[in-house]
């Protein structure tokens, strides 16, 4: 007994061949021009094959269509489905023009769903981008308002009004920074990847200068604990600078396979940056 293909088995084996995928590839203009050579070539397929048994039949004089230009024009006819009826074929293009209809509006169909493909490719990258951009300035922003946390708590110590259970305000915005931190790894990770979009060299040069100065700043912050004998020094506390320091350092790694900005001020990133980590190590150890 003769084994039938399920119709589900040859969606899936279609979409094994990545045929879907290659459609979408196409253009509007490329399926347009797919279209028009079809189209014309099925009209050149009516002229040449014109035989006794199968041929194009004019209704307005009753004589069978001998020129390539009426038999293209024909084709186009079929093609866009308008139908005047002034040609008819005959003998096997009766068979051949129903298929050239069907072909057709496969195509229209393909035209269809490309348009409007475009229409929400449009509306998805407007949305994308509103949302990248508003995550960018989320993590300035972050960076910004930690360096004014501990800018505050830095100023209170100078005038001797911090108290003892603000101290622990200290562990909390380094929770902050290290998630901060997080958040700056996972965007750059998405730079290797074509469906995202990468951060522009503006944006990429303030956040590591920004990073490097939130450093700087719990470095200052540490000395002025120190020299003002408040205790500060916990495991924790050490734990998420060491953490912090780690994603930094992953952070510059990836900076300098990057592509965002020119080698000059990778290395004047790297240098401060540098400086801001060996002197915050040598303040922890002393």
């Amino acid at each position: 007994m003769k084994k039938f293909i399920k119709f589900n088995d040859l969606v899936n084996h279609i979409r094994n061949k990545r045929f879907t995928t290659w459609i979408d590839k196409l253009t509007f203009y490329q399926i347009l021009f797919v279209w028009v050579i079809i189209t014309v070539l099925i009209g050149f397929f009516y002229y040449f094959f014109t035989s006794d048994s199968s041929y194009l039949f004019r209704i307005s004089d009753g004589k069978i269509v001998d020129k390539a230009a009426d038999a293209i024009y024909f084709s186009f006819v079929g093609s866009t489905t308008t139908g005047y009826g002034d040609i008819i074929p005959q003998g096997l293009f009766k068979i051949i023009y129903p298929a050239e209809v069907i072909l057709a509006l496969m195509l229209v169909a393909i035209v269809t769903s490309k348009l409007i493909s475009i229409k929400q490719n449009v509306i998805l990258n407007e949305i994308y981008e509103t949302s990248f951009n508003e995550r960018i300035y989320k993590i300035r922003s972050s960076l910004l308002l930690f360096r004014q946390n501990i800018n505050r708590m830095i100023h209170k110590v100078e005038e001797n009004s911090l108290k003892k259970r603000e101290i622990y305000d200290f562990y909390t915005y380094l929770s902050f920074f290290e998630d901060t931190l997080n958040e700056v790894n996972s965007q750059i990770d998405k730079a290797g990847n074509r469906f995202t979009k990468i951060i522009d060299p503006l944006n990429t040069e303030l956040i590591f200068n920004s990073i490097t100065q939130s450093f700087e700043k719990i470095n200052e912050m540490i000395s002025i604990l120190s020299q003002s004998k408040l205790e500060w020094k916990k495991d924790t506390a050490a734990q998420m600078i060491g953490i912090c320091i780690n994603i930094n350092k992953s952070l510059l790694q990836k900076l300098s396979s990057s592509k965002a900005i020119s080698e000059e001020d990778k290395k004047e990133i790297n240098s401060r940056n540098g400086e801001a980590i060996a002197s915050l190590k040598k303040n922890l150890e002393g």
